[in-house]
């Protein structure tokens, strides 16, 4: 079992849930931290949405070469993406 994560973490990929889910998927429909982006339907338009809510509520821009699975998989790659980058600013 791998150790928990910072609770950062945990808030930032709550608020992104909370924000795609209000904003981006269809009502009935809802997203969870873990869920894959692309197989919830989230398409390149979506995520460009999720960026800039990032952007305007964290105040960190995600450039263009950091834009691959690894980081953007789910809201929680993405929360812990975006921790890192902003604990090594």
């Amino acid at each position: 079992m791998s150790a928990p994560l910072p609770p950062e973490v945990d808030g930032v990929a709550a608020a992104l849930v909370a924000f795609v889910n209000a904003q981006i998927m269809a009502p009935g429909r809802s997203l969870a931290v873990d869920d894959s982006f692309e197989a919830a339907g989230i398409d390149s338009m979506a995520l460009l949405k999720i960026l800039l809510y990032v952007e305007s509520e964290f105040g960190i821009w995600v450039p263009d070469e950091d834009l691959v699975d690894e980081h953007v998989a789910s809201a929680r790659t993405l929360a812990e993406y975006l921790c890192r980058r902003a604990s090594a600013a």
